[in-house]
């Protein structure tokens, strides 16, 4: 053994925390294989490495990976059997996709894919039960599945700087979520639901973005600890203009907002709403919901139990979440029709209708209220019922100091 690859083998020997950072090493060491069984934390950052080796199952006591700044550009299907790993860190690589296999890292708490080539996850990655971190900024993700939201310990989601145009809706009932930053992307608009988590969000710089729903707008606001907002950017910056993205094409509902120079605004406003919404009405319209959307709205209430409490001096929401244990299994056979029925249901609803008498859950067919708050001039903001009636109820009681005036552009 030259005196090198002894003074490696002596200290991996002496270590449980290896710190090989910055070594120009092109392959993962074999002196760690042969010596370093007991390793519980490895630092390879800003070397040149290309891959992982297969034999890296047989490191059984690592725990934390940290990979960052190499040329790695595939992973070993091996990686996935080091169910050990409690943290795995793979960011500012060549990665251009994630295995599924990573989804079998069932002790994984973080995960770092920041600065890589990815633009989708795998429905793999869904059953990482304990994941409390994850971090994809830098990458070109146009979507985020739903099931991110489902994942039962996620505390803190980072996607800056990439292709984003919406936020999952299952985000919204996610139980543990206290952090999500969607800094530099696309965003037309933000879940209109209110957060059950009521995580900090993070969102400047989304140029498309030009509106905010009632609830969110005052969990946001009870975030800042105040209750009169003026600039705009006090909550995002670059965000609520009067852009709108003409060069996407798709078959969302889009509403044309009659502004006429209000609070320096000096063009009106297109702005585009979730997909999940098919039918809107103003708050004049006295028409009954499709059987579609009462179905929706029936099965989801006998299954969960689904508040949304808002609250405006100061300016606070609560939102309860729950499902009733007897009832949560949906079993539906297979066809789109029930599919689509099944992922809405499950993706939870486009809002909970604002008019805290009723508290009915809202899908594809609203009745909607757009206007300036008192709480945040400047601002367009938007708010759903269920029916004619709450809309009405809503818009007489609210503290909309303008109601603007809108119509369907599609």
């Amino acid at each position: 053994m030259d005196p090198d690859s002894t003074e490696m083998a002596n200290e991996v020997k002496s270590k449980v925390i290896l710190h090989w950072n910055c070594r120009g090493l092109v392959e993962f060491p074999e002196v760690i294989r042969s010596h370093g069984s007991h390793i519980q934390e490895i630092y390879l950052k800003w070397n040149k490495l290309t891959t992982l080796p297969p034999w890296i199952i047989e490191l059984f006591n690592v725990t934390n990976l940290y990979m960052y700044g190499n040329l790695i550009e595939q992973l070993p299907k091996e990686l996935g059997q080091m169910s050990q790993l409690t943290v795995l860190d793979l960011s500012a690589n060549k990665l251009e996709q994630i295995p599924s296999c990573i989804g079998n890292l069932g002790n994984l708490k973080a995960l770092f894919l920041n600065d890589n080539f990815v633009e989708r996850l795998p429905i793999g990655l869904s059953k990482l039960s304990n994941l409390e971190i994850l971090s994809l900024s830098g990458n070109q993700i146009v979507a985020l599945p739903e099931w991110t939201g489902s994942l039962p310990r996620l505390k803190e989601l980072y996607i800056d700087n990439n292709q984003l145009r919406e936020l999952p809706n299952r985000l919204t009932i996610a139980p543990e979520l206290a952090m999500i930053s969607v800094c530099s992307n696309r965003l037309r608009y933000l879940p209109l639901n209110g957060f059950l988590s009521a995580p900090c969000i993070r969102f400047d710089a989304n140029q498309y973005l030009n509106y905010v729903s009632y609830p969110l707008l005052l969990q946001l606001l009870s975030q800042l600890r105040t209750t009169v907002i003026h600039d705009r950017s006090s909550l995002a910056f670059g965000c609520f203009k009067t852009h709108y993205d003409t060069t996407v094409l798709n078959t969302n509902m889009k509403l044309y907002i009659e502004m006429k120079g209000l609070h320096e605004m000096n063009a009106d406003v297109i702005i585009e709403l979730p997909r999940q919404l098919l039918k809107i009405h103003e708050v004049h319209e006295n028409t009954t919901c499709s059987l579609w959307e009462l179905a929706l709205r029936r099965i989801y209430i006998e299954r969960y139990k689904h508040t949304l409490d808002v609250l405006t001096s100061p300016p606070n929401v609560t939102i309860l979440y729950e499902s009733f244990p007897k009832n949560t299994k949906l079993d539906f056979t297979l066809s789109s029709t029930n599919y689509t029925l099944y992922s809405l249901l499950m993706n939870g609803p486009s809002s909970i209708c604002i008019n805290t008498q009723c508290q009915q859950p809202i899908f594809t067919e609203a009745w909607i209220i757009i206007g300036i708050s008192r709480y945040a001039e400047s601002m367009i903001m938007i708010a759903l019922c269920c029916s004619k009636s709450c809309a009405t109820a809503f818009a007489t009681h609210s503290n909309m100091t303008i109601k603007l005036h809108w119509h369907s552009i599609n």
